[in-house]
């Protein structure tokens, strides 16, 4: 299996996954072959595509420092 224009589509549609033109680029030049010998599972591209979302859009720090929590501790 290789990921796909459509698989994207489908990706950022019902997955709600934030792919922007730049990054569909990236995953179909890294998952459009399959790597002779070996094939890709439908869970393998699927992983792989997330960790490639979570590298190219990082979340934001939404837990504080424990140096901001120290001062609400009385």
């Amino acid at each position: 299996m290789t990921a796909t224009p459509r698989m994207i589509r489908e990706l950022r549609e019902q997955a709600r996954m934030p792919i922007d033109q730049e990054l569909e680029a990236l995953i179909l030049q890294e998952y459009g072959a399959e790597p002779y010998p070996y094939t890709y599972t439908e869970q393998d591209l699927h992983e792989q595509i997330r960790k490639l979302i979570l590298q190219h859009n990082p979340r934001p720090q939404t837990r504080p420092d424990s140096e901001e929590l120290k001062g609400d501790c009385l």
